[in-house]
């Protein structure tokens, strides 16, 4: 039964995301931004920015080499946009912003993120902007940062073109090759993206992105033992990735490794607040027998996505109705 159900959580949260991805496609309006360290200067290397709306997460993007970023295609509403730390000099940075449209006409809302700096970490830091970009042949940059614009309006393809011209121009872009696998990825050609995160790894072994990035392939390929190190790896690099953690939990429950599964799971939510945390915790705690813990993440999850259709809506209630009477049961 417990199977049986997990099926069903993981439905839903496919359905979700597809939904919401539909519905954005048809959207017009765009939130674009620079991200800064205190001193005005970009940082050393892309940050990833999380596109959040009513809680769900709609995109993600890495910044340019000036610190720029750019999502398009949305509806109206309020937003929440996340600049993950990077371990080292910056912390992670939420800020809100809104768009409230009047007639049919596109409107563009600008939202800068100034991140907050490390403690002990100084505030002027003379040249910060990125080491890549200092020895960055022209070129590369431009296919760089064309591959960044087409992967901002989901065109993956075109992305992969430009990118794969950036690392040939300069075979030592870390970035790009994290970009590239991220776009193969996109369309679901998993060994090119792992090959793209491989490559990267071995130009710069103490980042984290690329660890997370390719455990995320992994999982995504069900090869949860084998994703364990990457995402593992990178946590021990940089402990503030929500995604690191999402990923690790999830994959240690499908290796029945319950409990660090708990632990990794509740703290990506704490990070990051990703709603599907409470879909993969309420599959958790029903594996473990505690159905009224997995009630509660699931009740936290409508919550947390009122505009969720009524069809999965009613799918997670159903799940719910059956968590309730195996308590009942217990009694």
């Amino acid at each position: 039964m417990a199977k049986k159900r997990y099926r069903a959580l993981t439905f839903i949260a496919a359905g979700m995301l597809c939904a919401a991805s539909t519905s954005f496609a048809q959207a017009v309006h765009t939130i674009q931004g620079r991200v800064s360290l205190p001193n005005g200067n970009a940082p050393l290397a892309p940050v990833r920015i999380k596109l959040t709306f009513n809680g769900m997460p709609i995109y993600d993007t890495l910044t340019d080499l000036s610190g720029r970023f750019f999502f398009s295609g949305l509806n109206r509403g309020k937003y929440q946009l996340t600049a993950e730390g990077d371990g080292e000099t910056f912390e992670t940075t939420k800020v809100e912003t809104e768009i409230v449209a009047s007639g049919g006409a596109p409107q563009t809302i600008k939202q800068n993120i100034q991140l907050r700096l490390k403690s002990g970490t100084p505030v002027s830091q003379p040249g910060i902007t990125s080491v890549e970009e200092a020895d960055l042949p022209r070129r590369a940059r431009e296919e760089y940062q064309k591959g960044l614009k087409d992967a901002g309006d989901k065109k993956p393809e075109n992305a992969i073109k430009h990118l794969k011209e950036a690392v040939s121009v300069h075979p030592q872009f870390y970035s790009a090759y994290v970009a590239l696998a991220e776009q193969y990825g996109q369309i679901n050609q998993y060994p090119e993206a792992a090959e793209a995160y491989q490559k990267a790894l071995e130009l710069k072994p103490d980042r984290a992105p690329a660890y997370v990035g390719l455990g995320v392939i992994l999982v995504k390929q069900k090869k949860y033992a084998d994703a364990m190190a990457p995402l593992r790896r990178s946590l021990e690099i940089e402990k503030t990735s929500s995604t690191a953690y999402l990923f690790l939990g999830l994959a240690e429950m499908m290796l029945h490794d319950l409990e660090s599964s708990e632990q990794h799971l509740l703290r990506a939510y704490e990070i990051g607040k990703p709603t599907l945390a409470h879909l993969y915790l309420a599959n958790l705690y029903d594996l473990k027998h505690e159905p009224g813990k997995a009630i509660d993440h699931l009740k936290a999850f409508l919550k947390e996505n009122p505009n969720l259709p009524d069809q999965r809506q009613a799918e997670i209630r159903g799940v719910m109705e059956k968590l309730r009477k195996q308590a009942e049961g217990k009694k």
